[in-house]
């Protein structure tokens, strides 16, 4: 939940973690980002060094079960005598061990520089960096998992998305996720029924199997990706002149860096992706549960004329067919963007669900001024 909402006369520390739960971390003056990356990314790397670890471990067992695969053979008996103490089995163990500490030493860490100062923090935060950077290399053979290269792009994409405030804004999306969850009632209420009326012709139509059924997967997700990124831009457009708009009613002339108007953008948008994606979820599910119920295996083999193709893999026993899945996809990808659609053209929409969104970006920039006033007196 966001933090309460600051007193003008509290700390500047406490303006700035309202900012952050505001989802607005580049509301912050970039000189105090730049003091605070060490400790604020202690966590992700000491996560991260864990995890690369792990990484090595399972690499390192996968190259002797290659050896020996290629000294005795697939069929020979001492694959049967492997038990707990050979060093693939010991080696695979620990690997597992370590994926699942990563996030609970990664949450470990964080808690305790919370505890601690900014100098002790930074501390910590550079020995969680080094330990990405050369841990897994060191500790294992540097062809076994990611090397000294990797895991130094790896550190400078934390250290910057520390900057940037990435954590802050995955932590306030879940959050968002969570509060969207509960009014996904009303949104399915006023946008579905009319959508159905235009999608279930296009579910039940036998040229979009014909089509779907002749795609490969990488040529499915590309359709659905343009798709979303029509979406993307749509919702981008749509809110950047609706913000514009409110700015110059509200607060003509106030002054933003351009980090601090990408941050005031980049709230609604998410915010109204996050809304179509939840939706495009809905959809998607729906449409299985249908197809699975209302079409079956020789209609949808008179439609495509192939036979049907099962799901593979860890799906191999779900009761539904590729194609199946393809036309769900495409057809949750158009419900999203029908829905960004909506927030465009539809009144009674954007009054429902996009304006709340605009008024909490005018109380963030009410916040802005408040930890400017902050900063002065300090």
């Amino acid at each position: 939940m966001p933090t309460t909402d600051p007193t003008p006369a509290s700390s500047r520390g406490a303006h700035e973690e309202y900012l952050r739960s505001l989802g607005l971390p580049l509301m912050i003056v970039p000189s105090t980002r730049c003091r605070e990356i060490l400790p604020r990314s202690a966590g992700v790397s000491a996560g991260l060094a864990v995890f690369a670890s792990g990484l090595s471990a399972l690499d390192r067992s996968n190259d002797y079960a290659v050896a020996l695969l290629e000294r005795v053979g697939e069929d020979s008996p001492e694959w049967d005598l492997i038990g707990f103490s050979d060093p693939i089995i010991l080696l695979l163990l620990l690997a597992l061990v370590l994926f699942a500490a990563a996030p609970v030493v990664g949450w470990l860490v964080a808690r305790v520089v919370r505890r601690l100062g900014r100098a002790s923090g930074s501390v910590v935060g550079l020995a969680s960096a080094i330990a990405l950077v050369l841990v897994a290399p060191l500790t294992f053979e540097p062809h076994d998992g990611p090397g000294l290269r990797t895991t130094s792009l790896v550190l400078v994409g934390v250290l910057v998305g520390t900057y940037v405030g990435a954590g802050s804004l995955v932590r306030w999306a879940a959050r968002r996720v969570r509060r969207e969850l509960g009014t996904m009632g009303h949104m399915v209420a006023r946008v579905l029924p009319v959508l159905m009326l235009a999608v279930l012709f296009l579910f039940f139509s036998a040229e979009i199997w014909q089509v779907m059924v002749a795609l490969s997967w990488a040529r499915t997700f590309a359709v659905v990706g343009v798709m979303g990124l029509l979406t993307v831009l749509l919702v981008a457009i749509t809110t950047r002149d609706d913000l514009q708009d409110e700015l110059e009613a509200r607060a003509p002339g106030r002054e933003l860096r351009l980090s601090e108007r990408i941050n005031i953008l980049l709230v609604p948008v998410l915010a109204t992706l996050i809304q179509a994606v939840l939706f495009a979820c809905l959809v998607f599910l729906f449409f299985v549960f249908l197809g699975w119920i209302a079409i079956p295996e020789a209609t949808e083999t008179r439609w495509t004329l192939r036979p049907t193709e099962d799901l593979g893999g860890l799906l191999a026993g779900v009761p539904v067919s590729v194609t199946l899945v393809r036309v769900s996809l495409t057809l949750a990808a158009f419900s999203a963007l029908n829905l960004a659609a909506a927030a465009a053209s539809d009144a009674a929409h954007r009054a429902r669900f996009v304006r709340p969104m605009i008024d909490e970006v005018v109380h963030g920039l009410a916040a802005r001024e408040s930890y400017i006033r902050a900063r002065r007196r300090g």
